[in-house]
């Protein structure tokens, strides 16, 4: 392959976060990072000077279909000559300790490398004691004397480094919907991973920003993540592993803050697909049953 290392960065509007994110990552001849932009609006972004364009190491990828993150990772997929994948958000970037990890990490014999992340807040400019639970999940995996925990329930692709063999074997690719396009790809390579490692080295910043996508509160986001949870919940429960079910719970319960007809429109259909353990345990928690 002619790279160690490809970083799959999806676009949308904050040209400035992402030259942000690019300025980053270290420059190395064994690392490739591919951009691809989905469809972004030409007074917000200066096309003519977009970021990576004069980066040798970069590619920039325009894509006209509006398709969203998830098409715009499975581009660079397709684009990728690498043995090992890392994912970034635009409006995110790496740390100080990035280098250090590719270096440690090169020549691991593995097919995921899990790591933990730093999250701070935009507009305070704090750590927030907040990192998707990869430390906790870790500590359960390690109670549990198995990878479980990380497997099924790390979703974001960022917390993982994962080897190109096992995408192509298992011909893994991400959802190309509005929201929580990341869900089931995370699904799918933690379930068929064999070799894991769990790196203590924190290389990626995680931004909250009111702005993202994760906290854009419309009725085809809230609906495209309680159908992701379908997906996900019914092959968790044929694996006989639905005690790391995906939560949807708190998106169905959303619903009702824009519409009570679509909260009473999407009841049956959410009760159908959700396995019962699950509601039980919902409705106990609603109603202060320990």
């Amino acid at each position: 392959m002619k790279y160690a290392f490809t970083i799959i960065i999806p676009h949308k509007n904050v040209p400035d976060l992402l030259q942000r994110c690019l300025d980053s990552i270290p420059k190395r001849d064994d690392l490739h990072i591919i951009v691809v932009d989905d469809n972004s609006d030409s007074k917000i972004v200066d096309f003519d000077r977009f970021p990576g364009l004069n980066n040798p190491q970069c590619t920039v990828i325009f894509t006209k279909e509006g398709k969203g993150a998830g098409y715009a990772r499975n581009v660079a997929l397709k684009s990728s000559d690498s043995k090992w994948f890392l994912f970034a958000d635009a409006d995110d970037y790496f740390s100080n300790d990035l280098n250090a990890f590719l270096n440690q990490y090169k020549h691991a014999n593995a097919d995921l490398v899990f790591y933990e992340n730093i999250t701070i807040d935009c507009e305070t400019g704090k750590n927030v004691e907040k990192d998707l639970m990869v430390k906790e999940y870790a500590k359960q995996s390690t109670s549990l004397n198995n990878f479980n925990p990380l497997r099924y329930m790390t979703h974001a692709p960022w917390t993982k480094m994962v080897n190109t063999e096992l995408i192509k074997k298992h011909d893994i690719h991400f959802q190309e919907i509005c929201a929580a396009n990341d869900v089931w790809f995370a699904t799918q390579v933690g379930h068929y991973a064999n070799q894991i490692i769990v790196s203590d080295i924190k290389i990626y910043v995680r931004t909250i920003r009111k702005g993202s996508l994760f906290y854009s509160f419309k009725a085809e986001n809230l609906l495209a993540r309680i159908e992701v949870g379908y997906k996900v919940n019914a092959f968790l429960k044929k694996e006989n592993k639905l005690e790391y079910y995906a939560e949807t719970w708190g998106y169905f319960l959303d619903l009702r803050k824009i519409s009570w007809w679509l909260f009473i429109r999407n009841a049956i259909p959410y009760l159908y697909h959700t396995p019962n353990k699950i509601i039980w345990k919902h409705i106990k928690y609603q109603l202060g049953i320990r």
